[in-house]
């Protein structure tokens, strides 16, 4: 790994409600990065960030884990943290130091009570923090239920910046909203016929937000630029 400077380094804490998915997504981050060349799995005990004995053995993160990865020229600090409230300390010391916040919700579950804790310590810090909505091909999923939950939680604008395609066992892929394209099996394509106007709606509202937080762009968003 190269030398990096203060500039270009970020540390980013995991957070969630125990069971969410932490721990598979610091290991998907870090396999889409290169950091790893081997996908772990926290069933099989071998994930790179849950090595510690008891962890492998319950299947569960316990103590705070430290993996780094490199992105875009940047060094990113993963904090893969414990979701049981039991071990909340190792949650606030990755907490105190981060720059940023992914909080993990669980599309079948939604926000729980350790979603909403974990929010709570991110906003006491006043650090910023981006939602993860994770597992949708799991049964009983519903990326829209779980929205309107955390818009319910959190406020209006919690927003989404991509949309799933399919769910649940039919989940094949996104739509940016950023981009306006779709992502399925790592190719590139058009939106599909039946979210194209769904996928439409949901940029303008993503649109109207970030406007919203400056005077410059708010001008120009009326004015239709």
């Amino acid at each position: 790994m190269q030398q990096h400077t203060t500039e270009q380094m970020r540390n980013v804490v995991l957070l969630s409600h125990s069971g969410a998915g932490k721990t598979s997504l610091s290991e998907a981050m870090l396999y889409s990065s290169g950091a790893i060349t081997r996908l772990g799995k926290v069933d099989q005990g071998n994930t790179t960030s849950d090595y510690d004995p008891d962890e492998v053995k319950r299947n569960i993160s316990i103590y705070l884990s430290l993996v780094p990865c490199e992105w875009q020229g940047l060094k990113v600090n993963l904090f893969d943290t414990p979701g049981y409230a039991d071990f909340v300390g190792e949650v606030m010391a990755a907490v105190r130091v981060a720059d940023g916040a992914v909080i993990v919700v669980c599309a079948a579950s939604g926000v729980e009570v350790g979603t909403e804790l974990v929010w709570d310590y991110a906003e006491e810090r006043k650090i910023p923090r981006l939602i993860f909505v994770n597992k949708i091909g799991r049964e009983n999923a519903d990326f829209f239920k779980a929205l309107a939950e955390l818009q319910a939680n959190f406020g209006k604008r919690c927003l989404p910046v991509s949309l799933p395609i399919g769910a649940q066992q039919n989940f094949t892929g996104v739509v940016d909203l950023v981009t306006m394209k779709a992502y399925s099996q790592n190719q590139e394509g058009e939106i599909p016929d039946s979210l194209r106007s769904q996928a439409e709606e949901f940029r303008e509202k993503l649109v109207e937000a970030v406007a919203e937080t400056d005077d410059n762009l708010i001008a120009k968003y009326l004015e239709g630029e």
